[in-house]
């Protein structure tokens, strides 16, 4: 058997199993955990978005949209517009966030996603917000606190919930909201599962990827779950930031 044809027959039986383990009860709440090696970053970081979601109206900017995979979150709003750096992502506008190609006053809302640890300058960035925004209009802003280096090289800083809200106010912004997404155990056992797969796994056949994949999931349930028990203590894999422009 070629390896082509190799993969494409693991693929398939993965798949299949997917698709028959869903109809297991229960199961369903388990596959992104047996599937997903990042799960607890994707699903704290939507989580917490999430729970500011509603302040979004009217115009609002995904700022580094990337795929847009908050989109769904965000369906009150009048246009939801993304804009990313070319070539990434699904955007509806190319552009840089240090230099909007829009016209001041143009957004109710921006939604700004794991973007800042790339801008190398930051304040830019957040002064351009600034100037898009309406009175009255918020910015919603994640940043990693705790991860490993991505997207090399343009991967230039972690921010810590005091650092994140100095940048804001600095820029003209008044802070109404701040929120790790998880804890230390959660960031722990995801910084150790992603260390594996990222550092260790790299190259290797997918198979070999999901195994391990299936093996770690146990102890990214367990470190989610002592999380769960003592809150959202210690180190965080990200925060959140939710800061408004005052009515001139």
């Amino acid at each position: 058997m070629s390896v082509g044809k190799g993969f494409v027959l693991t693929r398939c039986r993965w798949q299949s199993f997917r698709q028959y383990a869903k109809r297991i009860p229960g199961i369903s709440l388990l596959l992104p955990w047996l599937s997903d090696p990042f799960y607890i970053s994707h699903h704290t970081l939507r989580r917490t978005v999430e729970q500011y979601a509603q302040l979004a109206q009217g115009w609002l900017l995904d700022l580094g949209c990337g795929d847009q995979p908050y989109r769904d979150l965000f369906s009150q709003v009048d246009r939801y517009i993304g804009l990313e750096y070319p070539p990434i992502g699904k955007a509806d506008v190319w552009g840089d966030g240090q230099h909007l190609p829009f016209r001041a006053l143009s957004f109710d809302t921006v939604l700004c996603n794991e973007v800042l640890e790339h801008v190398p300058e930051p304040g830019k960035l957040l002064d351009e917000v600034f100037s898009v925004l309406k009175g009255g209009g918020y910015l919603i802003l994640t940043a990693p606190q705790v991860w490993g280096l991505h997207m090399e090289p343009y991967d230039f800083y972690r921010y810590t919930p005091y650092g994140l809200s100095y940048l804001a106010e600095k820029s003209g912004f008044e802070v109404i909201a701040s929120t790790p997404t998880c804890g230390f155990w959660a960031t722990w056992v995801q910084r150790l599962t992603d260390t594996i797969i990222i550092n260790y796994m790299c190259g290797c056949a997918k198979w070999t990827v999901r195994l391990m994949t299936l093996f770690l999931a146990p102890f990214l349930l367990c470190g989610y779950g002592i999380d769960k028990i003592f809150g959202r203590r210690g180190d965080t894999l990200d925060n959140l930031l939710v800061v408004i422009k005052s009515h001139d």
